[in-house]
């Protein structure tokens, strides 16, 4: 089938996905051992051959193997043999597999070999090689280098240079798969330098993927400037599906200060869905505020799904202490009315 005409994105995903495939065995030449697949990875007279090679080499871990898959890497003319020697170096894993993957990450002319070149330097977590990875992210002309390079960085233990990459990839990238990808990076890092490039996604990102993202990985984050910038977007996001990821992140955070803007959703938001998500988080939360809600919504709410979600809510709350049974008028008795209502 035809490649040409087909759109950037299609395209890339199935080159991606031929690479990813087993090669299979050419002509009987199923090489079994070290002794036999580094000389066909060297000599082997197709292409085939030579793949199936560098991928034995990878399954079976031999250091020993390195530096034929770098040289393979470095100069072989088929793209995927030299896809298949920079995953088998991933896969490998030592120090000495490094040099030579950071060399095709930035010098390889085809993307696809850039690509698994950045995908093996993550899964090696490559420290020394957050620069290149970090280079790659931020001047990579293809979107899924840039792409892939921003989740290597994510695999990596937190770096200055990595914060400042993925911040600037969060905020400018033009695409936003990239965008999209360096948000979930930096919520693994947790490095508070991306957290603004994060609040500023959420709130005014074009895509509602983007903002999703956002959303989610600031779930991950400390400290409450995090918690107040999800409650602030809940009120002003039009999308669905951000809201339901926003609400999600509230209740997960168990942020106390957000009770308030979430009680306003569960009385008041237009999409019933995100109605029973504001009940769950306000369960999640379990302040004296999201009970007497809760308390409230599951008893009387003109909607059957909300008096369910704000019944299961209840159910799932410690009970309360007899401080807050004191402090919230006829709070108990009507916990138990609620438990009962249909």
């Amino acid at each position: 089938m035809p490649l040409r005409g087909l759109p950037t994105l299609v395209v890339g995903m199935i080159v991606a996905l031929l690479a990813a495939l087993p090669v299979p065995p050419a002509h009987g030449a199923e090489c079994d051992s070290i002794a036999t697949c580094i000389p066909q990875l060297r000599f082997g007279e197709t292409r085939t051959l030579r793949q199936l090679a560098a991928q034995r080499l990878g399954e079976r871990g031999e250091p020993s193997a390195i530096v034929h898959l770098a040289a393979a890497l470095a100069s072989d003319n088929g793209e995927f043999v030299r896809v298949k020697a920079a995953q088998a170096l991933g896969r490998i894993g030592t120090e000495a597999a490094v040099a030579p993957l950071t060399e095709a990450l930035a010098g390889d002319r085809r993307p696809l070999v850039r690509m698994a070149a950045a995908t093996a330097l993550g899964n090696i977590k490559a420290q020394n090689a957050v620069g290149d990875l970090a280079q790659a992210l931020q001047g990579d002309p293809e979107w899924d280098v840039r792409g892939a390079a921003a989740q290597a960085l994510g695999q990596l233990r937190p770096d200055p240079v990595a914060g400042e990459a993925l911040a600037a990839g969060l905020r400018g990238d033009p695409r936003q798969e990239v965008r999209i990808r360096s948000a979930f990076a930096a919520a693994r890092l947790r490095m508070p330098e991306t957290l603004p490039a994060m609040i500023v996604a959420l709130g005014e990102d074009p895509a509602v993927a983007v903002r999703s993202a956002a959303a989610v990985s600031l779930r991950h984050m400390e400290g409450e400037e995090a918690a107040t910038a999800l409650t602030e977007a809940l009120a002003a996001e039009r999308e669905v599906s951000v809201r339901l990821d926003i609400v999600a992140s509230l209740g997960e955070r168990k942020a106390e200060v957000a009770a308030p803007a979430l009680v306003r959703s569960l009385q008041a938001d237009p999409t019933i869905a995100v109605r029973q998500a504001a009940a769950a988080a306000l369960g999640s939360i379990g302040s004296e505020l999201a009970r007497d809600a809760l308390t409230y919504y599951a008893s009387e709410s003109l909607f059957p799904r909300v008096r369910r979600a704000a019944r299961d809510a209840l159910e799932a709350l410690p009970p309360a202490s007899a401080a807050e049974s004191g402090a919230a008028d006829g709070a108990a008795p009507a916990v138990s009315a609620a438990s009962s209502a249909n």
